[in-house]
């Protein structure tokens, strides 16, 4: 005869189970953070998103007196266009788990409430990692329903990408039309393929590249394995911590940036999620990010639609006709666009 289901300890006490949900899967992403605290722009509608920038000087000259004046017009101004991009993730519940089981007293958590607060955790993982990806249709790797992430705004059209991509176009204009405009600084080191160890010599060289002006990179940012590279390539007196002073990340100070980690950047301790996107690469990279500005001068910017159901609203549950089932989704409505390439800059294929 088999014993039976319960035995007396666990027949005569009830358990214990303390409340409070660990999260175990989530990692953190200060760019998306930043973002969209200090860059977060309403999309107010329309079929597209435009970013207006310029790429030729005015026809002028020295002239001797008596001179005829060259008075032919031509264009220094274009635009990037942008179309909305869509992301959902759905929540599914029987009515008889929320209705019925997961009720009362014996409820320690809201089954709903630790639901949707995990959609909006994903969302959140979903659009952290697109911004290091594409958003166009190439050949084996269609993304035009994703994000213009930052894989194809900081190149140059002939360069590969730290995923071996080529983009010689970003918001629907071709590179070449508006070179340099649209293209990343190159200087001494020239080629975004580290191939390498990440020293002072490459961080210097890249960051100074970046620089025009009074405008220089604000945020370096890279993975958790390159900032160990970073400590373990500089002395100590060239380490200072610090924190980036909008968000309050920890981060290393490097001349007037702070790098910081950012652990859905593509790196070799990435992921190939099948539910939230990729983010292992074979190699670490890095990013020199200048945001600009806030307001209509930023040179990087987060769209939310103006539609509250777009900036992580929820649906409310929709129930299935032939049974009890109920299933809603959280939805974001928007895209991401930046439109100072010259003052930013990728590295790739950083090993050690």
């Amino acid at each position: 005869m088999a014993d039976p289901n319960l035995d007396e300890i666990n027949t005569l006490t009830t358990k214990k189970i303390m409340p409070g949900l660990v999260d175990n899967f989530f990692k953190n992403s200060p760019i998306l953070a930043f973002l969209k605290r200090n860059r977060y722009k309403v999309w107010t509608g329309g079929p597209q998103i435009q970013e207006n920038f310029l790429f030729k000087p005015m026809k002028g000259g020295f002239y001797r007196k008596g001179a005829t004046f060259d008075i032919t017009k031509h264009q220094t101004m274009a635009g990037l266009l942008f179309d909305p991009r869509f992301a959902e993730v759905n929540v599914t519940e029987y009515t008889e788990d929320v209705e019925v089981i997961v009720r009362g007293p014996e409820a320690v958590l809201s089954l709903v409430n630790a639901h949707l607060g995990d959609a909006a955790l994903t969302l959140s993982a979903i659009l952290a990692i697109a911004l290091y990806h594409h958003g166009q249709n190439l050949a084996g790797a269609d993304r035009s329903a994703a994000l213009n992430g930052l894989e194809e705004a900081l190149t140059d059209g002939t360069n590969t990408t730290w995923n071996g991509n080529t983009f010689t176009s970003y918001g629907q204009q071709a590179r070449v039309d508006v070179s340099p405009a649209l293209n990343s600084p190159t200087g001494l080191i020239s080629d975004p393929n580290v191939n390498g160890a990440i020293n002072y010599r490459t961080l210097e060289h890249s960051y100074q590249s970046c620089v025009i002006g009074d405008e220089h990179p604000v945020i370096g940012c890279t993975t958790n394995r390159c900032m160990g590279f970073i400590n373990e390539n500089f002395q100590p007196q060239q380490r200072i911590d610090t924190l980036e002073p909008t968000i309050g990340y920890p981060g290393l100070k490097f001349k007037q940036a702070t790098i910081i980690e950012d652990q859905y950047a593509p790196g070799q301790d990435g992921v190939n999620d099948p539910d939230i996107g990729n983010y292992n690469a074979a190699a670490e990279t890095f990013w020199w990010l200048n945001p600009g500005k806030e307001g209509d001068n930023a040179f990087l910017n987060l769209y939310f639609s103006s539609s509250p159901k777009y900036q992580f609203g929820w649906t409310g549950f929709k129930v299935a006709q032939d049974s009890t089932v109920v299933a809603g989704q959280i939805l974001f409505g928007g895209n991401f666009t930046a439109r100072a390439m010259r003052l930013m800059r990728a590295l790739y294929g950083i090993t050690r």
